[in-house]
């Protein structure tokens, strides 16, 4: 019987690849490199893309403490502007906060705040002569779906307004002081030559459905970009949780959708005050990662040999995933369901375009339960059916202003 792996299955249920190594923020670090660094342009129509990939080595062995002495010397005036350089970076690094270890240089990754922090995967190079290899260790591709689900957008309109948005995010233009400094370091380390950008074969693989789930991610992604008078680094950070969260919710849904006839429903508990409500919102987390589980081991069985450790990969990325992006009280221990606010500042971005206003209670009824199926209000818990078992009262209270803090929404 074949071996198959996590990859195998997820990419037949879900349309890309879901593996814990590239769960958590890694999904909207992938999605930027590629829209940043495609060699065909910004969201081409292209069957296939190409990638200059930059390694920013240099600066990820300085925070790191990994960097050679003599290749320090060259670049850097002295001992004292080597750690002031290194702690700024530290501060631009990407949170990873479920790694028990101490990370090594190829697992430091920057927030891409701006173009010149935009980097690709590398590790140590396995070859004689060769010091840095850029290579796929944590951006495995559930970033490169949502790319292709963004590229291949049938409506004209959204698809040159998303281009739009991604180029004043990431003006070729801007030499801010970050900037600056960023691109000098990012040109000390690996890159591909400028003739020769990487075909990326992963991104191609992926599997475009164009359901609702898909226009739901084209839609918010769109009216996040188009809040140009927000900072650069809090849109910058509201795609990158818009995209951890519609994986998660695109993940749950489909997987429900082979098992069942029943909508998804995902119970947050934002109040933090009833146990009945933080009872269910664990119990949620628990039955949809139970049922991802599940149609990943059936899968798993049609296709040849799924082993325990693969489907421990594809479970894992969901509960990561919704951490990354704010769907979940923790990263580890006992976890539930809620929003925490950078999961609240995404999900109103992405519901209410630049310009226009959305009434709260629209925002909680036609927003986060119609299209995102988050149940958070009154309305939401009532079209669930959900008021058979819960008291109403205990959504009015999970509704109040513990998820109204918020830009657009009035």
């Amino acid at each position: 019987m074949a071996t198959v792996s996590a990859p195998d299955i997820t990419k037949k249920l879900f349309g890309g690849i879901f593996d814990v190594d590239g769960s958590g923020h890694y999904p909207g670090l992938e999605l930027i490199n590629l829209v940043v660094c495609c060699a065909e342009g910004t969201l081409p129509t292209t069957e296939r893309v190409h990638v200059h990939r930059a390694a920013h080595d240099f600066a990820r062995q300085l925070i790191t403490e990994q960097l050679d002495e003599k290749r320090k010397d060259a670049v850097l005036l002295n001992e004292h502007t080597a750690m002031a350089v290194a702690h700024l970076l530290r501060c631009l690094e990407l949170e990873v906060p479920n790694v028990v270890k101490a990370k090594g240089w190829e697992r430091t990754h920057f927030f891409p705040y701006t173009r010149s922090l935009v980097h690709w995967d590398a590790r140590k190079g396995r070859q004689a002569g060769v010091d840095v290899q850029i290579e796929r260790r944590y951006l495995r591709g559930a970033g490169a779906y949502a790319f292709a689900v963004l590229r291949r957008d049938a409506d004209q309109q959204r698809l040159e307004e998303t281009r739009a948005g991604f180029e004043a995010l990431y003006p070729r233009d801007r030499s801010s002081p970050l900037e600056l400094l960023a691109s000098t370091l990012r040109a000390k380390g690996k890159c591909d030559p400028d003739h020769d950008p990487s075909l990326d074969q992963v991104e191609a693989a992926s599997q475009v459905r164009n359901d609702a789930w898909e226009e739901l991610f084209r839609d918010g992604t769109r009216n996040i970009l188009s809040h140009l008078g927000l900072p650069a680094v809090q849109r910058v950070r509201a795609v990158m949780n818009w995209t951890s969260i519609w994986l998660v919710l695109a993940e749950a849904a489909r997987a429900l959708a082979i098992q069942s006839e029943s909508a998804m429903a995902i119970v947050v508990d934002c109040a933090g005050t009833h146990s009945q409500l933080r009872r269910a919102a664990q119990r949620c987390l628990k039955d949809l990662a139970g049922v991802i589980e599940q149609v990943s081991r059936e899968e798993g069985a049609r296709q040849g040999q799924l082993s325990a450790q693969q489907l421990g990969k594809i479970r894992a990325f969901f509960g990561n995933t919704a951490a990354a992006g704010g769907l979940l009280n923790a990263w580890k221990g006992r976890r539930h369901f809620t929003l925490r606010l950078p999961a609240i500042e995404s999900l109103v971005l992405a519901a209410v375009p630049a310009g226009t206003e959305l009434e709260y209670e629209r925002f909680l009824t036609q927003w986060l339960f119609e299209r995102c199926r988050i149940v958070a209000g009154r309305e939401g818990a009532a079209r669930a059916g959900m008021l058979m078992a819960f008291d109403g009262t205990i959504f009015e209270e999970n509704e109040r202003p513990h998820v109204k803090p918020l830009h657009g929404v009035s």
